[in-house]
């Protein structure tokens, strides 16, 4: 009788170490599957919840009768000519000459670093924000009662300070001499570009020839075209309008649950965004159990998303390893779209009309002379 209950207590242990093994290779190959499908793409994926599809839909220039339109979408990567840091800066006085004077202190100090790095300044500006007191409350005891008082204790002073530069890796010196002297909210940092223009020219030029090349594939199938319209328009897009944030973690089922649920022979899953978890009995007991799953905090990253590459029929200066100003341009073209047929039937039905036109003049001239 024992031999038979150890026979069934190893046959039982056999079939859960077993189930065991099986979930485990299933794990496993889906974290191997998962670490195989995007090698390069980084932890954003485990923020970007958007369905990404496998099949990419190339848009197609469809005609309309015998109108054609033609696009020409290009962009440039501009590196900034110059750079500006805005910082915020806060001081406290128990009077407004108090306030001042500690304000100014520190703007000098400030200014006076700025000047050991090569920054003049005249390329130091001090934009004056607000000078507003301040209250604290006391509070008064009497007999029965209690009351607290708001009473003004101060000023508070607020300046910012504007830092024009035109190297980037002066920005960490900038930051730490400005920490020195207690300042410590970096606001933005603007680019700024010079001679824009010749820019766009150059955006122009390239848009005209992507038109050349998307010409040259009707003339290549014997269609000809002739342009009657254009439309176009320029765009700018700056660094500070590209920065995204993402959480970066992966959660799932907690190490007692999957346990408990190989234990029992029950499945595990989780239901919304792991907010839930349910363990269902199988077979014969059909009652299931929750529990829930407080999550922790997670930390958030900032990252620069520049601008996608593949909306546009060519890219200038595409290699770039910091962030750059991206300057668009697009370009459209309105054209009436003839076969060899109809372009030469047109022409013929040209040259009639031009050898009419000098006949008619001829005529006019002759009639001229007899009248002279």
């Amino acid at each position: 009788m024992n031999q038979l209950v150890s026979c069934m207590y190893r046959s039982s242990n056999f079939k859960q170490t077993k189930m065991k093994k099986n979930l485990y290779c299933i794990l496993i190959g889906l974290v191997i599957s998962s670490q195989y499908h995007a090698q390069s793409a980084g932890s954003y994926l485990y923020s970007n919840q958007a369905e990404q599809s496998g099949h990419m839909t190339i848009p197609v220039n469809m005609p309309s009768g015998s109108a054609v339109t033609l696009k020409a979408e290009v962009m440039m990567n501009v590196k900034a000519t110059s750079y500006t840091a805005i910082f915020a800066a806060t001081q406290s006085g128990r009077d407004a000459t108090e306030a001042d004077s500690l304000m100014s202190q520190r703007i000098a100090q400030i200014k006076y670093a700025l000047g050991l790095m090569g920054i003049s300044e005249r390329d130091v500006h001090i934009d004056a924000v607000a000078m507003v007191p301040s209250y604290t409350q006391k509070l008064e005891e009497k007999k029965f009662t209690k009351r607290a008082t708001e009473i003004p204790i101060g000023f508070e002073m607020k300046k910012n300070i504007h830092v024009l530069f035109r190297d980037h890796d002066f920005l960490d010196e900038i930051i730490s001499e400005m920490a020195f002297a207690d300042v410590y909210d970096l606001v933005k940092v603007e680019y700024n570009i010079d001679g824009v223009q010749s820019y766009y020219e150059e955006l122009r030029n390239a848009a005209m020839s992507v038109i050349a090349t998307k010409e040259n594939t009707y003339t290549n199938l014997k269609l000809h075209l002739t342009s009657y319209s254009i439309a176009d328009g320029f765009s700018c897009v700056y660094p500070m309008e590209r920065y995204e944030t993402f959480t970066a973690y992966n959660s799932g089922s907690t190490y007692h649950a999957v346990t408990a649920a190989l234990s029992q022979q029950q499945l595990i899953y989780v239901e919304g965004k792991n907010a839930k978890v349910n363990i269902e009995k199988p077979f014969r007991e059909q009652q299931n159990q929750q529990f829930i799953i407080q999550t922790a905090e997670k930390n958030k990253t900032i990252f620069y998303d520049r601008v996608p590459y593949n909306q546009f029929d060519k890219v200038l200066n595409a290699d770039n390893e910091e962030p750059c100003i991206q300057l668009m341009y697009s370009l459209q073209v309105f054209y009436t779209m003839l076969t060899d047929e109809q372009y030469q039937t047109k022409q013929e039905q040209l040259s009639l009309q031009k050898k009419a036109q000098e006949q008619n003049q001829s005529i006019q001239r002759r009639r001229g002379k007899r009248r002279s």
